[in-house]
């Protein structure tokens, strides 16, 4: 593995294409964008006493202060959008496999509309794609949001049902390397459908797992399988700048078990001293990686 030996500091431009880094929580565009995601949303869920799932469990909000590498996803993608002039009231964004994320509600604020799709079907992912999500966002809704601006529909993010050409923005944060298939068909498929209904021009904002020590896996993505299975397929969808699969020494320093996560996910005391940034799953080492792609 090759580790970066810059120290980048606080006010430094974030590169959009590259890995999950602990230095950017020291960043003020990543922090002032952070804050604005956890703070709101730690006792103000409309409803909260209403939410049901089949297992009767909701994940922890993270409070503010706690490092998690999905606020990461969340945060760079809606940089990405700021850079190319796309976080704006003109225009449209489809989200890919959208749960119920947090992130839903901050674009409907930002953006003329967003049209949130997952599968929705109470099944495996009932605790993050609530199947009743789409009858009621509102109910989830960790902040006030222009609920004109928000559309939740149950759909294959394989098989989009839009036009082509439709949209400014697609986004998906950690979603399509769960949609299955061999040598990571169903990701491919899905990112195949996000070229086909954004407009020249628009961007794709991609989050997904990555493998640091370069093992196969029929999900996660590693530096090979990133470029063979999925951005060497692409037609007109292209990285907006080089993808920098490097990470940091004090990165590498946080890594946790997955097992252990899971087990202390309601300890805060532990998830305060503990990034969850980089995980051990097995024999893997695995955390995310951003793909900012435009459309030619």
């Amino acid at each position: 593995m090759k580790k970066t030996s810059y120290s980048p500091g606080i006010n430094y431009k974030p590169n959009l294409n590259r890995l999950c880094s602990l230095e950017d929580w020291n960043n003020d565009e990543f922090k002032k964008i952070i804050n604005e995601l956890q703070n709101p949303t730690y006792k103000t869920y409309i409803q909260k006493k209403d939410w049901k799932t089949s297992d009767k469990k909701i994940p922890s909000m993270r409070k503010p202060g706690l490092i998690h590498r999905k606020d990461w996803e969340w945060t760079l993608g809606i940089i990405a959008m700021k850079r190319f002039n796309k976080l704006n009231d003109k225009c449209t964004a489809i989200g890919i496999g959208s749960g119920r994320e947090e992130v839903l509600f901050y674009l409907a604020n930002h953006l003329k509309h967003v049209y949130a799709t997952d599968i929705y079907d109470r099944k495996k992912w009932d605790n993050v794609a609530q199947s009743d999500f789409p009858d009621n966002p509102k109910k989830y809704a960790p902040f006030p949001y222009k609920e004109d601006a928000l559309t939740v529909l149950r759909m294959d993010g394989t098989k989009l049902e839009f036009p082509s050409e439709t949209f400014d923005i697609a986004f998906s944060f950690s979603s399509i390397e769960h949609f299955g298939g061999k040598d990571h068909s169903g990701s491919l498929k899905s990112m195949k459908e996000i070229e086909r209904v954004l407009k020249p021009g628009g961007i794709a904002v991609i989050a997904t797992e990555y493998i640091i020590n370069d093992k196969d896996h029929p999900e996660f993505f590693n530096k090979k399988t990133i470029y063979s299975d999925l951005i060497d397929k692409l037609d007109s969808l292209k990285l907006v700048e080089p993808l920098d699969l490097r990470i940091t020494t004090k990165t590498l320093d946080t890594v946790l078990d997955f097992t252990e996560v899971v087990k202390r996910d309601r300890d805060h005391s532990f998830r305060k001293t503990h990034p969850h940034i980089l995980l051990r799953v097995r024999s893997l080492l695995v955390t995310s990686v951003m793909l900012v792609l435009q459309k030619k």
